[in-house]
């Protein structure tokens, strides 16, 4: 629920008072500029959590914002996110003030973005968007003895981003009039003896809309079936809320 009238914002703080849950920021960090890890710790010990799932947060009177963890612990009562401070919209100002002390409530987990643990090689892609979950994914990888592939479209100042969270990633520069198409490219030129490998892998698409169409095409027309896809649009650039 990206966007409530106030009154009804209210409501349903008041209604479903079981989803929510008071948290206090206990730590912030800016990793770069724009990139701003924070770390909430509360009561969770009733709270079901799947790793991939979302979180969300009132950042307004009037409108919510979903965010993946790039941890969750809920016996210890501990969460973290990775915040991109892009373009200073609601969900950004609000993160970007966020300080040590500061009570906030934590709504959900919820969704179905969830690490398939049966497989056992996972190819990871996204943007900026991405790198909270895709942190999550690479630790969850590493303990049970999985592997992953990460490729990411970043922004120039962003390359090194991955590197910040010890992210093992391959990384293509964005095209603003074409999102996705050095990503599809960089797929479509894979080589033959490291896709044969990985054609079987379980798949996981995030960040930019375009961008994951683009990606799903490309592995579509390389004979990934559509049942080894997972596709989790974060953003577009026409819409808001994803």
């Amino acid at each position: 629920m990206p966007n409530l009238p106030k009154w009804a914002a209210d409501a349903a703080e008041k209604i479903f008072t079981k989803f929510y849950h008071p948290m206090v920021v206990t730590k912030t960090e800016y990793l770069d500029t724009d990139w701003k890890r924070v770390c909430f710790s509360g009561d969770l010990h009733r709270v079901g959590y799947t790793p991939g799932q979302v979180i969300e947060f009132r950042v307004t009177d009037t409108q919510f914002r979903h965010y993946t963890p790039s941890s969750f612990d809920a016996e210890k009562g501990q969460c973290e996110v990775l915040f991109y401070l892009h373009e200073k919209g609601p969900g950004s100002i609000w993160a970007a003030q966020l300080q040590p002390g500061d009570a906030i409530s934590l709504m959900g987990p919820g969704g179905d973005k969830t690490f398939r643990t049966a497989a056992t090689h996972h190819f990871f892609f996204g943007d900026e968007t991405s790198l909270g979950l895709y942190a999550n994914f690479k630790q969850l990888a590493l303990t049970t003895d999985k592997e992953y592939l990460c490729l990411l479209e970043l922004d120039v100042d962003h390359w090194h981003w991955p590197r910040l969270i010890e992210l093992e990633a391959d990384i293509v520069p964005k095209n603003e009039t074409n999102p996705g198409s050095h990503a599809a490219k960089a797929i479509q030129e894979l080589d033959y003896r490291l896709w044969k490998t990985w054609r079987l892998a379980t798949f996981y698409l995030t960040g930019c809309a375009c961008s994951v169409r683009q990606v799903r095409k490309a592995l579509r027309s390389k004979g990934v079936a559509a049942h080894q896809i997972s596709s989790y649009p974060y953003w577009s650039t026409s819409k808001t809320g994803l």
